[in-house]
């Protein structure tokens, strides 16, 4: 995937640092389980991105340049 910036990026828990891949179990802040199916990189600075259509922050996730 690659952001605004056109540079590569990978989806990681901010909770435990690892990447978070689309088949993932991710969990909301409210602690619902759901599976990781659509990614999208951030399209300016100011945005966070979003994984299933809700922003990354949601899933205690952010995008990371690589």
């Amino acid at each position: 995937m690659k952001n605004y910036r056109n540079k590569e990026v990978i989806l990681v828990d901010t909770n435990t640092g690892k990447e978070v891949k689309i088949g993932d179990t991710i969990t909301t802040f409210r602690g619902n389980k759901e599976i990781a199916k659509f990614f999208q990189p951030p399209h300016k600075s100011s945005a966070c991105g979003k994984v299933n259509n809700y922003y990354a922050s949601v899933y205690n996730c952010k995008y990371k340049e690589i």
